[in-house]
């Protein structure tokens, strides 16, 4: 049963819910809408601040979307951290739920990598550590509470400017659709690919029967996908299009860790890279450090390093990350705050919250969208191939949708 609503509806009720107002909070500006939903600006009545109003639909949802949906809620509204996105309300109606939330007004990370990309290879260290820092003290606060997001990834970290005016940006972790409240998981897959450890994948014999299959530990996945969000947030790219052997990338990596610096990474640091090999990217989900762990011992690191003339290294050369489209605020310009969004976001973009399972009208276990098979790994020989090394969807979904 489809229950999409055309944008045309959204169109018309953003243009009707304007200027009007819901619990203490008046609706100010229709930041953007897609098939399922709108988001808002919205200005406290009483303290005047400013907000995100995510407006949802409720008709037309089967009991096992209304439960999603109603999860997503319970488990935001329960999450309390600096670093988390906050849930400040919840109002509903007969036919909508109205999302109070923290506005980000400097969009998310994956914009803000692709904006700080021009002229360099890598972030400065200071801001990558800070920012980085931030995203492991909201995890840690989720995973002490029993809470494990699932889909972590660069899209799903939003940024806030800083109220004293200041360079750097308060981190705020998002979109906690695909969140469970399930130490050990069966639903394998549920995620963005380039981000899921090889535990979601058929790597072994062992899996080739479904019979054989064992829950993962989610929370050891989480710490996998931090560890590429991590090498993404530092050089732009990724280091394989999925942790799978039919990628060569990380078919190499599984023979010989140490290629993630000889080959992919030259300038990232060696303890860096042996923090990663043995304490993240592990292939034994059990041998993974917790967040707390991973935060502790992150502190302490030198994230790079310069690049060794004389060391041997692949002849391999990164692809341009691609622009993504930008909408344009009504004075023409790019806009890269909270709302930035696609209105017609590709079936096949990577990751699903509950607003993309209605959509695609599928159970939790299917819930895996591979890369597209055009997509290129950073382990590529042929040099004339200009697809991305940041695996990353045509048009991109924001965490609201």
């Amino acid at each position: 049963m489809s229950t999409t609503i055309s944008s045309d509806y959204w169109s018309e009720l953003s243009q009707s819910l304007i200027d009007t107002t819901v619990g203490d909070y008046q609706f100010v500006e229709d930041l953007g809408h897609g098939s399922y939903g709108g988001l808002f600006l919205g200005q406290s009545l009483k303290t005047k601040s400013y907000v995100a109003i995510k407006v949802l639909n409720k008709s037309g949802l089967t009991v096992e979307q209304q439960q999603l949906q109603q999860l997503e809620i319970d488990i935001q509204s329960q999450l309390k951290h600096p670093s988390l996105l906050a849930l400040h309300s919840v109002m509903q109606d007969h036919s909508y739920i109205y999302m109070v939330m923290d506005l980000c007004d400097q969009g998310d990370l994956f914009d803000y990598v692709i904006r700080d990309q021009q002229d360099r290879t890598s972030r400065p260290e200071h801001v990558a550590k800070d920012l980085f820092i931030q995203i492991l003290e909201g995890i840690e606060q989720m995973h002490a509470q029993g809470i494990y997001h699932r889909d972590i990834k660069l899209e799903n970290i939003l940024l806030k400017g800083l109220d004293d005016d200041t360079d750097g940006f308060d981190c705020k972790v998002a979109d906690f659709g695909l969140a469970t409240r399930d130490r050990w998981s069966m639903e394998f897959g549920c995620g963005s690919a380039t981000y899921l450890a090889p535990e979601h994948f058929s790597n072994d014999d062992e899996y080739d029967d479904d019979q054989d299959l064992k829950p993962y530990d989610s929370a050891a996945s989480d710490v996998w996908s931090l560890g590429i969000l991590l090498l993404a947030l530092m050089f732009g790219r990724n280091p394989w299009q999925e942790a799978n052997l039919a990628d060569p990338a990380f078919a190499e990596y599984k023979r010989n860790p140490t290629m993630l610096k000889q080959h992919l990474f030259p300038t990232l640091s060696s303890e860096t890279a042996l923090f990663l090999q043995q304490s993240v990217l592990t292939l034994d989900p059990s041998r993974r450090v917790s967040v707390s762990e991973m935060l502790k011992q992150f502190r302490g690191l030198t994230l790079y390093q310069e690049e060794d003339d004389d060391e041997e290294v692949s002849p391999l050369t990164p692809v341009d990350i691609p622009q993504q489209q930008q909408q344009e605020g009504k004075d023409g310009q790019p806009r890269y705050d909270s709302a930035f969004f696609s209105m017609s976001a590709a079936p096949g973009a990577q990751g699903l919250s509950w607003s993309d399972m209605v959509e695609e009208d599928i159970s939790m276990n299917d819930c895996l969208e591979r890369t597209p098979s055009s997509s290129s790994s950073y382990y590529q020989q042929d040099d004339d191939d200009d697809t991305d090394m940041f695996v990353h969807s045509d048009e991109k979904e924001s965490w609201w949708l």
